[in-house]
């Protein structure tokens, strides 16, 4: 049963992430994560490249830029570390794939890109 569309969506909302883990099987994460507008994501996603590129340029990887791309989308998850800057950091040198599994599946969630059984 379809439920009363509004304007103003749920400030935030759930998604299950799977992300790789080396010599394992795939991990599954529950992210509760913020609404945002198309504005504020092509601001986020614009502040990203920048960074990504700023890297680029001085040679030295970093990150920094998902880290802060990730603290402006997350809101809390259900891993067995508190939701903060420096177990982001810690996810993110742990487990390479995980920026861009979280990044893909909040993107395909907040677009509504639906996958065909």
């Amino acid at each position: 049963m379809a439920t009363k569309f509004t304007l103003n969506p749920n400030p935030t909302f759930k998604i299950d992430v799977t992300i790789p883990r080396p010599g394992q099987d795939e991990g599954k994460v529950t992210l509760t994560v913020r609404h945002k507008t198309r504005t504020q994501m092509a601001e986020l996603e614009k502040e990203l490249k920048a960074q990504a590129e700023k890297a680029a340029e001085s040679g030295e990887f970093s990150n920094e830029s998902s880290v802060a791309y990730l603290e402006q989308v997350i809101e809390s998850w259900n891993i067995d570390a508190e939701f903060n800057r420096e177990s982001l950091l810690m996810l993110l040198e742990n487990y390479p794939r995980a920026f861009d599994s979280i990044a893909t599946a909040f993107t395909k969630e907040l677009y509504s890109v639906r996958e065909k059984n």
